[in-house]
């Protein structure tokens, strides 16, 4: 395969993430508050994608502006989707879906009108290690029955970190000067 080919695959990627999430959504829905094999196999391959895309990028030198926008936005989308859809069949608790939200829309508000519109979103360990953590917890709530007691411990140490890794962020952002209104 030619350089300038493999080097558009994370992009190619993460667009196959951003078009997962609809697909996970209606086969979630369709399963009607039941267990889903065909939705876990679209929030796994969508989940997967989302460190390869990652790796590929960096291993190919490949990062671009398309990857650094829609990346972190696939991933919250299908977080966010996921664990709105599970809430709504019983399977996750609605203070799990209020924390991953207002976490989201935070770290949204940041880089729409905050500080974070010049940093941009840093992965950082903690918060790549909450969304891999999530996103394991979230496949085995859509495979166990609803309130499986290893399923929500997975699920709240994958939120706690995502919110460690918010943090963070936040720590990150503090430490910028304030822009200057020209």
């Amino acid at each position: 395969m030619p350089p300038s080919v493999l080097r558009q695959l994370p992009n190619v990627l993460t667009t196959l993430r951003l078009l997962a999430v609809p697909l996970f959504a209606v086969l979630v829905l369709r399963a009607d508050g039941g267990e889903s094999s065909a939705a876990a196999v679209v929030f796994a391959f969508a989940a997967v994608t989302d460190f390869l895309d990652g790796e590929l990028s960096r291993r190919l030198h490949a990062q671009s502006r398309y990857g650094r926008v829609l990346d972190p936005v696939a991933d919250r989308l299908l977080i966010d989707v996921a664990v709105v859809l599970l809430w709504l069949d019983g399977r996750v608790p609605l203070l799990l879906v209020l924390i991953v939200l207002a976490r989201d829309v935070l770290l949204l508000f940041s880089l729409l009108f905050g500080k974070g519109r010049h940093l941009g979103i840093r992965v950082n360990v903690v918060g790549k290690a909450g969304t891999l953590v999530t996103m394991i917890g979230l496949l085995l709530a859509i495979v166990t029955p609803p309130g499986a007691t290893a399923t929500q411990l997975v699920l709240w140490a994958g939120v706690i970190l995502l919110v460690l890794g918010g943090l963070v962020y936040a720590r990150a952002l503090r430490g910028l000067p304030r822009a200057r209104h020209s």
